[in-house]
C-alpha cells in the first residue's frame, strides 16, 4: 500500500534525495537546458489504464494525477486532470531562451495536461520508489495552490500555464508532453516532447538506478507500444507531500 510522507520527515530517509541535492555542489552550476525537441520522429503512443484498455478521457475525475513513461521506457510523465479548461497556444521559453507554444489542455474539457515528471532544477523525479513531484490542489508549504511541487528543493510549476515556474530555484518550465485527443474513441495519446529537456543529464545522474530497475539495455529505449497510466499512489511506493 502506498504511503504518503511529509517532506520534512522523509528527506533523511531516501538516498535519491541526497544524490539530487548533491548534484549542484558537485557540478558547481545548475543543469543547462538543451533544445526543446528531443526526437525528430516522436512516437505516438496511446495511453492505457491498468487493465490495458485505452484510457477514457471523459472518465478521469478533476484533480487526478496519473503517471506513465514516455518517450523513453525510464522517463516518467505526469498526466494531470485540472478542474478548469486551459488557454490554448501559450507562448513560453526554455532555459536557453528558445520560444515555443504550449498547446494547452486536451480532452472534452480541455483540461488534461502532461509534463515530464523530472524537475527542471536538479532532476529529482517521480520514481517507483519515491515521487518527489506531485500536484497540489491545496496550498503547499511554500504558499502556492494548484501547482506541481518538487519536494526536494521547493520548485513549483503552474500546470495550467505550460508548467511555468511559480516559485523556487528552478529557472525554466518542466518539459511538455504533447497530447492528442480522439473524440470518437475518447482516448488520449502522447505525441511528442517539447520545451526544456534534461534526459541526457537525467540518464547521466541516475544511470545505475535506472539500469537496475529497467535493465541495462532497456532503460533508454523509446516507448513504441501503449503506455499504462497509473495513479501516482500506485506508481510510487512513497509520495512526498510538501
Amino acid at each position: 500500500m502506498t504511503t504518503r510522507y511529509d517532506r520534512r520527515g522523509f528527506m533523511g530517509f531516501c538516498g535519491k534525495s541526497a544524490l539530487a541535492a548533491g548534484m549542484a555542489g558537485a557540478a558547481g552550476t545548475l543543469p543547462t537546458a538543451a533544445m526543446a525537441d528531443l526526437l525528430e520522429d516522436a512516437p505516438t503512443v496511446k495511453l492505457l489504464d491498468k487493465d490495458g484498455a485505452p484510457l477514457k478521457a471523459s472518465e478521469l475525475a478533476p484533480n487526478t494525477t496519473l503517471i506513465f513513461n514516455y518517450p523513453y521506457v525510464a522517463t516518467p510523465v505526469m498526466l494531470i486532470v485540472l478542474d478548469a479548461p486551459t488557454e490554448a497556444d501559450t507562448q513560453t521559453k526554455d532555459g536557453e531562451g528558445h520560444t515555443y507554444l504550449w498547446q494547452g489542455g486536451v480532452g472534452p474539457g480541455r483540461n488534461i495536461v502532461a509534463y515530464s515528471a523530472i524537475c527542471a532544477h536538479l532532476l529529482s523525479y517521480v520514481g517507483h520508489e519515491t515521487a518527489f513531484l506531485h500536484y497540489n490542489t491545496e496550498e503547499n508549504e511554500f504558499g502556492h495552490a494548484k501547482v506541481i511541487t518538487c519536494c526536494a528543493h521547493g520548485s513549483s510549476y503552474d500546470p495550467a500555464n505550460g508548467a511555468k515556474v511559480v516559485a523556487g530555484p528552478a529557472e525554466y518550465p518542466l518539459a511538455t508532453v504533447n497530447l492528442a485527443y480522439d473524440e470518437a474513441e475518447d482516448s488520449i495519446s502522447a505525441t511528442g516532447v517539447i520545451g526544456t529537456e534534461l534526459f541526457k543529464k537525467f540518464y547521466d545522474s541516475f544511470r545505475q538506478d535506472l539500469r537496475s530497475e529497467y535493465g541495462r539495455a532497456k532503460y533508454r529505449k523509446i516507448v513504441t507500444e501503449g503506455a499504462v497510466a497509473l495513479p501516482i499512489d500506485e506508481y510510487s511506493e512513497y509520495v512526498l507531500e510538501c
